[in-house]
């Protein structure tokens, strides 16, 4: 199946408000889910809709959530998601912060009661269209193992950078070396993995997905990709008043109950440092300086941060979408529940 973005949308905004979410918070999450694809990440993309509408079916995502500021300086929030829907919640936060950084120069703002959110990067390109620097992270249900350790206890806790500069950069990445979900795709077809994936629940390096996916994914990059999924844990965890290791549960299934994840962003405001032109120039001086750096044998290019998903996003646009047919049939048979015809509208 190949949509168009604009039909992908129009799916998602139409299921989600079949249960009783709002044209607002239905438009957030549909434009979130759809950049996912349209970047290639499609495990955060139309594939998380089905879990969304089960846990709206269950109530362990709020339609009708409340989202409240609990706690607000003028360069920080702290945002009770009210268990509602992650990509609503995390695009009001960063707005929250941007809003704030505009006068500030800086702001931060966190958020717990929430839901898993989609791309990370998403919400820091959002600081970057108002010309600001985006941080964001967040946590996930434990997955990865602590360097020297067994027992899945971190979340695989996405970071995003995003540069406002010319060409844009934009850095959107896991702590783990794999996702996932290439372990699940990778059992499903019989494959095996590098063994610098996961280990199996003996500690030991697997090629085997099915071994890993009982044991714990690695983080990247050995005892400095574990130290930094270890930060990032406490400060979208602890620091917003949401949970840490083995007591986050929720942006996975099954879920009995609400989810424990939190998130942390951070827009900068690159003025209050300098000139913007400036800045921008320094960025694209350095860019250039990169590419046209000596390559590595074999290498035809030097890419920077965020470039191939651009790449990606600029072609789908054109050619459409592609959905996987076991995607595109579980939709059809949960609309099919909901009343609802799910076959695209031509535009």
């Amino acid at each position: 199946m190949i949509l168009t973005f604009e039909q992908e949308k129009t799916i998602i905004r139409t299921l989600l408000q079949k249960l009783g979410v709002n044209e607002e918070q239905a438009e957030a999450t549909a434009e979130v889910l759809a950049e996912g694809d349209l970047r290639g990440f499609s495990s955060h993309g139309l594939l998380r809709l089905p879990y969304i509408l089960r846990a709206l079916k269950r109530g362990t995502i709020v339609a009708k959530a409340k989202v409240d500021v609990m706690r607000e300086t003028p360069a920080t929030a702290l945002i009770n998601g009210g268990h509602g829907l992650g990509h609503y919640i995390a695009t009001r936060a960063m707005r929250t912060a941007i809003e704030k950084a505009k006068k500030q120069g800086v702001a931060a703002v966190g958020v717990y009661n929430s839901n898993h959110f989609g791309i990370a990067g998403y919400y820091a390109e959002l600081a970057m269209r108002e010309g600001l620097i985006g941080i964001v992270t967040t946590t996930t249900d434990a997955l990865v193992h602590p360097w020297g350790g067994v027992e899945p206890l971190l979340g695989t806790n996405a970071l995003a950078i995003g540069i406002p500069s010319k060409p844009p950069v934009l850095l959107d990445m896991a702590m783990s070396v794999a996702a996932r979900g290439k372990l699940v795709k990778a059992m499903k077809e019989g494959k095996t993995i590098s063994e610098s994936w996961a280990i199996d629940s003996e500690g030991r390096p697997t090629t085997d997905p099915k071994k890993g996916l009982a044991g714990a994914l690695s983080p990247f990059g050995g005892v400095k990709g574990y130290g930094l999924a270890f930060m990032l844990e406490l400060l979208a965890g602890p620091l917003v008043g949401a949970a840490a290791g083995k007591e986050v549960h929720g942006t996975l299934e099954p879920v009995e109950g609400f989810s424990t994840k939190g998130d942390f962003m951070i827009a900068i405001d690159p003025e209050t440092f300098g000139s913007v032109d400036e800045f921008q120039k320094r960025v694209q001086k350095f860019v250039t300086q990169l590419k046209e750096s000596r390559k590595a044998p074999g290498i035809e290019e030097i890419l920077v941060p965020g470039e191939p998903e651009f790449r990606i996003r600029e072609k789908r646009l054109r050619e459409g979408i592609p959905i996987a047919n076991e995607v595109w049939a579980e939709l059809e048979q949960i609309a099919k529940e909901l009343g609802v015809n799910l076959k695209p509208q031509k535009e």
